[in-house]
């Protein structure tokens, strides 16, 4: 199973009459237990309104008759981007008299006071503020507001603390009289279920384009880690579905066409309408996102740093993220998309650069924005290597406790940490050094699966606000935050050996199929046909996050049987090619060369046979299709593909 909060029997043979389904794609749906019944439930959207959904669309109406200046305050992560734009561009396509307050990341992600004055500077003659992705425990900003006579509209997917929330009107499934039935959806769905309400009731024929907005809630949803379940699955792939209609597909061996956005099915439609400019602006910085990961190259580089040439004597590059249409999809969102706009703030960019996307008044502007946020993003890479290769080298008196100090800028913390936790496989803090015993220290802190951050540390009395694997923790001072790392080793060891011991651990973090010859795998990697229905059946059941993950698939192979080759321009890959025919390809892989050739010679009984992670997929080539594996790491070998 997948979450334990969804009831399902345990793996059922999947029967279709007296027939009993024993393809290697069933077998993977009963080890899962993924039933019919299980998939219709987890990918059923319906949800009920949002608590006092009806009070806010009112009074956004009232806004609206009055003409009345309302501003979009919205946080600075992906969710937070996405949902100012949806909500910048929603309230201007329905006629609102609407602005945008970029926010300022080093104010923390509560709505602040001071914040809260420098829009009332830029937006003197503004009469009420609708935050997105924050704000409901933000009280003393949502007070200063109302001080400054400003009306308080909160849409938020944070956890409600106790007294609740200040604001006029708060709509938010994690609220204390909530009871939304699945809560973990994401800042900009909530305010998209606002929107979408406010046009059912006062401007049905706006509905249409309403629902295109599902493209940033879809982002968000991925980018924020939800469970993709119920409601978020379709609004993944509904927001996929539009983000596709923006690409343009230009065939691989055509030279001379040029990507030019306007020519994609979608803004060919909107351009076709009366929309508002704002509501077009944010699809075509969308398309211009695109292209730019499309046409992003980075240098490929010599082990001494200089630029590799290709045998005319012409610089090589990596190819662009985006190369295909295949290539669109919800990890697109998760691994590259998200990840370049959250690096603005962890190396101190602009925000003005990611809202800039989707805002600026020209497609060059856009366009130029979109450089500057992968840019940053190549920096994060950069200075992310260099900090945590600080943290190995530096004493760090509380590293046996998952604690460490850093002097990276704060906006790196959590993705430091995150680094430190995929190494070391349990909860990690990172922290920056205080100047003096008594200063309060804050940092970010992520925790593997098994360990919920908030629900076990927050009742020892630690303050830790966010999501339960990934949050920010706030300490009086270094003595609390030596008990903080007493207290997380003991709670993180405790739990660890009871999962252990249950086997709920093993269970959790063994392969989802096992194929090969060896009695412990799940089927044979004897028939390709059979491979291919495996891979395509994978890919139907996209999209794949948190909660529900993509199946972990591993392949037995014995190297003696099989054929191994250098592949690529510069010889850097590797491909396997197995007994059946199945090609299976080791990216940046060429120094293991030498290392699987004498495996496959060795005389030692079984030392020829390797286990490997890999993922399936359907190469197209000139209209052929083709399965492939690639491989994602070697068992029992640490080193992944990343880490190459």
């Amino acid at each position: 199973m997948n979450n334990p909060g969804i009831t399902s029997t345990i793996a059922e043979p999947i029967d279709f009459g007296v027939y009993q389904d024993t393809s290697i794609f069933s077998v993977l749906r009963r080890k899962n237990g993924w039933t019919d019944d299980y998939l219709q439930k987890i990918n059923d959207p319906f949800h009920a309104e949002l608590k006092d959904v009806e009070q806010m669309t009112a009074e956004l109406e009232r806004i609206r008759l009055s003409g009345e200046q309302l501003v979009v305050l919205p946080d600075f992560d992906m969710d937070g981007v996405t949902s100012g734009v949806l909500g910048w561009a929603g309230l201007n396509e329905l006629g609102f008299n609407v602005h945008l307050y970029v926010p300022d990341y080093r104010r923390g992600h509560d709505i602040s006071v001071d914040a809260v004055r420098e829009l009332r500077d830029q937006f003197p003659h503004a009469s009420a503020i609708i935050t997105c992705d924050g704000g409901i425990n933000s009280n003393e900003g949502i007070e200063e507001a109302r001080r400054l006579g400003l009306r308080t509209l909160v849409t938020d997917h944070h956890v409600e603390l106790p007294p609740g929330s200040a604001a006029d009107f708060a709509v938010n499934p994690e609220r204390i009289v909530e009871d939304y039935a699945h809560p973990g959806i994401c800042g900009a769905y909530v305010l998209h279920q606002v929107l979408v309400a406010y046009a059912q009731r006062y401007a049905p024929h706006h509905l249409g384009s309403i629902s295109l907005l599902k493209l940033f809630a879809g982002i968000g949803t991925v980018s924020d880690v939800m469970p993709l379940f119920f409601e978020n699955r379709q609004m993944v792939r509904d927001s996929l579905s539009l983000a596709r209609m923006l690409h343009v597909s230009i065939a691989e061996d055509d030279q001379n066409t040029k990507y030019d956005i306007e020519n994609s099915i979608l803004m060919m439609l909107l351009r076709s309408k009366p929309h508002h400019p704002a509501f077009v602006s944010a699809f075509e910085g969308f398309a211009l996102m695109m292209q730019a990961f499309k046409e992003h190259r980075k240098p490929l580089l010599d082990e001494n740093g200089l630029q590799l040439v290709d045998p005319y004597g012409k610089p090589m590059f990596a190819a662009g993220k985006l190369r295909s249409l295949a290539d669109l999809n919800e990890e697109f969102y998760a691994f590259y998309l998200a990840p370049a706009f959250n690096a603005i703030r962890r190396v101190e960019g602009s925000m003005h650069d990611a809202f800039g996307v989707f805002m600026a008044p020209t497609t060059a502007e856009k366009y130029e924005h979109a450089k500057n946020v992968i840019d940053a993003n190549e920096l994060r890479k950069e200075l992310s290597g260099e900090y945590l290769e600080k943290i190995w080298t530096e004493d760090q008196p509380l590293a046996d406790q998952g604690v460490y100090f850093t002097d990276a800028p704060s906006g790196m913390l959590g993705l430091i940490a995150s680094h430190i936790m995929r190494e070391t496989a349990r909860p990690t803090l990172v922290v920056h050094r205080p100047s003096n015993a008594s200063d309060p220290i804050s940092g970010s802190a992520r925790s593997p699966f098994w360990f919920p951050i908030i629900t076990t540390m927050t009742p020892l009395g630690f303050f830790a606000i966010g999501h339960e694997s990934a949050c920010g923790v706030r300490l009086e001072n270094l003595a609390q935050l030596g008990r903080f790392a007493e207290a997380l080793e003991e709670e993180a060891g405790g739990i660890y050996a009871r999962m252990l011991l249950s086997g709920e651990l093993e269970a959790a973090e063994s392969a989802a199929l096992v194929l090969g010859p060896q009695v412990d795998c799940d089927a044979g990697l004897t028939d390709v046909d059979e491979l291919m229905d495996l891979a395509k059946g994978i890919d139907s059941l996209a999209p794949y996050g948190h909660g529900f993950p993509r199946p972990d698939v591993e392949i037995v192979v014995d190297l003696a049987r099989c054929s191994i080759k250098l592949l690529g321009s510069d010889d850097q890959h590797l491909r396997i090619v197995l007994p059946i025919g199945m090609k299976v390809l080791w990216w940046n892989a060429a120094d293991r060369l030498e290392e699987l050739q004498q495996l496959a010679k060795s005389h030692v009984p079984g030392e020829s046979i390797i286990r490997l992670h890999v993922r399936f997929s359907i190469n197209v080539f000139r209209g052929n299709e083709s399965v492939q594996a690639v491989v994602e790491r070697m068992i029992d070998d640490m080193r992944t593909v990343d880490d190459e």
